[in-house]
């Protein structure tokens, strides 16, 4: 048996590299993960005496998942994971192993922030990043004062061990560190890795701020600042009692149509694309979040520069009995 192509040292789960063995006879293949086998198969040599077993980042993205932050540092242990591939139970290799749900630009060897974005507007709402962090490495925030000064505070160092870290990176917690009352631009640093903050500071009358997890399952956040409308629905059961027709099992269906307004930078498409296909959604309201179910979506991207469009999108509430809190 010859291992013609394997997965690599490191590899994004949605781009990960088929394994390519050259044998004659049947072999096992089996996949381990934090010390146990989640996979165990056999496979035939086809007719060219070779075994391809494809989509295994697939499969190893089942056993990774995000999770929302929480406080001001949040360890994502499960956004990436070491899996030890074998054959006929002898170990071919390991391979650090990162959640991507779809193929992006990032490579696996230099991810930096697990965000298809490096730069985006902030309305002061809540913002995150994420990236892997080996002990002692660290996140900082950097901003360059009116006087033309960098000043830079650190956001986390990694103590101990390898994980994805959630960092809070809000405008109100950038201010606090720095001790400045206004800030019309601020940078998040990762080694040279740079995600740029623009702090539009424009007194909208209401915004709507969702968060969600990315295509890397890590938390992101966008600002509907655009008009919100709501189509009320019913789909309650009904039935007669005593020869009156009454409700039972109340089931309000409304649908909230909620547009993004004013788009200022081409990567915001990029963010707003992603939102709007996410799995999990939630929106923020009085401080507390509660899950929402997109239904529909007007995307519409022109490629030409300076030419930018709204989003539109209809989501729902995944609790009907939640409802009310948007009224």
């Amino acid at each position: 048996m010859i291992v013609l192509q394997r997965p690599s040292a490191v590899e994004l789960a949605a781009q990960m590299t088929d394994y390519i063995i050259d044998t004659d006879v049947t072999i096992s293949f089996s996949v381990q993960f934090k010390g146990k086998t989640i996979l165990s198969e056999e496979y035939v040599p086809d007719a060219n005496n070779q075994v391809r077993i494809r989509k295994l980042g697939k499969f190893c993205s089942l056993a990774l998942a995000g999770t929302w932050p929480t406080g001001n540092v949040t360890q994502q242990t499960l956004v990436a994971g070491t899996f030890t591939f074998l054959f006929n139970k002898v170990k071919d290799t390991d391979t650090l192993v990162f959640y991507s749900r779809y193929l992006s630009r990032k490579t696996a060897s230099d991810a930096g922030f697990l965000s298809c974005i490096s730069e985006k507007v902030t309305r002061g709402g809540a913002e995150w990043v994420s990236a892997y962090l080996t002990p002692r490495q660290s996140i900082e925030a950097r901003y360059m004062t009116p006087e033309g000064v960098v000043k830079t505070e650190k956001l986390c160092t990694q103590a101990a061990g390898s994980n994805v870290v959630t960092v809070d990176v809000s405008l109100s917690r950038i201010k606090s560190l720095f001790k400045v009352e206004q800030l019309n631009r601020y940078e998040v640093v990762f080694g040279k890795h740079v995600m740029t903050f623009h702090v539009d500071e424009t007194l909208y009358l209401d915004t709507f701020t969702f968060r969600f997890r990315n295509c890397f399952d890590c938390p992101e956040t966008v600002t509907a600042v655009g008009p919100v409308t709501l189509k009320g629905g019913d789909t309650s059961e009904t039935g007669y009692l005593y020869g009156v027709k009454r409700k039972f099992h109340l089931q309000p269906g409304d649908e909230y149509t909620a547009n993004s307004g004013q788009i200022f930078l081409q990567s915001d498409y990029r963010l707003w694309h992603d939102f709007v296909n996410a799995l999990d959604v939630e929106i923020q309201v009085d401080g507390a979040w509660y899950p929402i179910v997109i239904s529909k979506q007007k995307f519409e991207r022109s490629f030409r520069r300076n030419v930018l469009k709204t989003v539109e999108f209809s989501f729902s509430m995944a609790d009907p009995e939640q409802n009310s809190v948007l009224l």
